[in-house]
């Protein structure tokens, strides 16, 4: 998509569409555009965070960090307490511990070394190297040892370079995820009835399948992805694989299925184009189906798909009849008010656009950079006909510190907003804008769960939708109070008022 480079900083928070404040940024690698146009700097996780993200939720594989011990510390300690659903028992991660010699010399012999210990130690299926930024600067011929140690392990060796100064805004999802297409085993045949689910993130695929029958455990929280599976069974079809979620015993079959779903569109169109480009595998071009309609329009476009066209409507009916008590009341509810929905990406878009199937006013907002950071995101979603009214926000001040002069500008009384803060923090200031006041709606990625709903970020299909309702709900009766501030109002926003 062009870009149009603006010449004058931005000191305020101008109304437009998602197109036109996606192509108002510079690309984030024209650092010197970045600056001169936005008061704010900008950064994303590196490629080294994302891609251990992702190898970590397979249980039968081993992540081998080739760098100094801060990289899989700094991951431990940060990332750790995301794991404990996936009883991953390698989470200490080996490493080959790269000193200040290392990183002057090289460390290719320390390297050889650790994959043989690996191998003999843990016996996984798969180790995984991945390259801090020292041996990507002291230029290691990681390649080279994996081509030579191969033959004397037993586990599948792949090689990811991740340093994390060689990337780009988006290098983590461009440059990564299509590379594990490669560890996917040409299909011998294909299934028209097997479905994989690509973007899965940080949540546990309990749902049992036919070929996996022991992998369901009781739990509260409902993945999205164990309701888009739901989805798919509701149809006569069966879950293939789920990634990342399955191990790398499962992840090698997943060109046998005949078409893949998508959850988070940045986590998923990557690997879902090089899926198609390698072994012909189509995909279901609709990320995040949440509510009634989008979720509708999912399932008639994978009936089509796999020929399941007349379960696919069966399936729409009895959810929209499971739906519609719930649904209508919050549609009744929301009438005339205005959904303010913080965040640039997948997750709050699809917030969005449930909000304006509720016939809500939609407004997001988030700081523009974001929206380069996660362009795969943007792009797909105007792709396929969302583009709501966008408030560029300056990054400067910390997300919701300015929530009540927003809603000022923008015309909008309290009565009337319901504040959707999806991964921001969750500003409060009691007598100004808080949950006795406005209508909020915790929608975190990381953090937000509804007992017994899809719910991370907002959930997905149509169980995600009537969670979502239901919380839509309980935030308009909550802020209809105008008194006895919540807690979280009376301690939090004082810090931030000064910004």
């Amino acid at each position: 998509m062009a870009t149009n480079v603006i010449d004058t900083r931005i000191s305020r928070f101008p109304l437009m569409t998602l197109k036109e404040a996606y192509a108002l940024v510079p690309d984030l690698n024209a650092r010197d555009q970045v600056r001169d146009a936005f008061l704010e700097h900008s950064s994303a996780w590196c490629k080294f965070i994302m891609t251990y993200n992702m190898i970590e939720e397979m249980s039968d594989a081993v992540v081998l960090v080739h760098a100094p011990l801060n990289c899989p510390s700094c991951m431990k300690g940060y990332k750790g307490t995301m794991y404990t659903d996936f009883g991953n028992p390698h989470l200490h991660t080996p490493t080959t511990n790269l000193t200040s010699d290392h990183v002057v010399y090289g460390g290719e012999k320390e390297l050889r070394q650790a994959i043989w210990a690996v191998d003999r130690d843990y016996k996984p299926e798969l180790i995984v190297i991945l390259t801090g930024c020292a041996p990507g600067l002291t230029l290691d011929d990681v390649t080279a040892i994996v081509e030579q140690a191969q033959p004397e392990v037993r586990a599948k060796l792949f090689h990811v370079p991740t340093s994390g100064f060689d990337y780009t805004g988006n290098g983590f999802f461009e440059d990564v995820l299509p590379t594990f297409a490669d560890l996917m085993d040409p299909p011998d045949r294909v299934d028209r009835e097997k479905v994989n689910i690509l973007g899965n993130n940080k949540q546990p695929y309990l749902r049992a399948r036919p070929s996996d029958p022991g992998c369901q455990r009781q739990q509260n929280f409902i993945a999205d992805s164990e309701e888009m599976g739901r989805l798919i069974e509701g149809m006569g079809l069966s879950v293939h694989v789920v990634f990342c979620s399955d191990p790398y015993r499962r992840l090698r079959r997943a060109a046998q299925a005949s078409v893949n779903t998508l959850t988070c569109a940045s986590y998923s169109l990557p690997l879902a184009g090089a899926m198609q480009e390698k072994f012909g595998t189509p995909y279901v071009n609709l990320a995040q189906p949440l509510g009634p309609v989008s979720t509708a329009e999912w399932v008639r476009l994978l009936g089509r798909a796999t020929g399941h066209e007349a379960e696919g409507e069966r399936l729409v009916q009895r959810e929209w009849q499971d739906l519609k008590e719930v649904w209508q009341e919050c549609e009744r509810m929301v009438k005339g008010k205005t959904a303010l929905v913080a965040g640039s990406a997948n997750r709050p878009f699809s917030i969005g656009r449930m909000c304006q199937e509720l016939g809500m006013d939609v407004v997001q907002m988030s700081n523009p950079v974001g929206l380069k950071t996660k362009g795969i995101d943007v792009e797909h979603w105007l792709e396929v006909g969302y583009n709501p009214k966008f408030i560029v926000k300056d990054e400067t001040i910390p997300a919701g510190s300015k929530m009540a002069e927003t809603l000022d500008w923008l015309g909008l009384s309290k009565e009337d907003t319901v504040y959707f803060y999806c991964d921001f923090p969750p500003y409060s200031r009691g007598g100004t804008f808080d949950a006795a006041n406005v209508a909020r709606v915790d929608t975190t990625v990381h953090l937000g769960r509804h007992k017994g709903f899809p719910s991370r970020g907002g959930g997905l299909g149509y169980q995600g939708a009537k969670g979502l309702c239901i919380m839509i709900m309980e935030g308009i009766k909550a802020a209809r109070r105008k008194e006895g501030w919540t807690f979280l109002g009376r301690l939090y926003g004082k810090p931030f008022d000064s910004f």
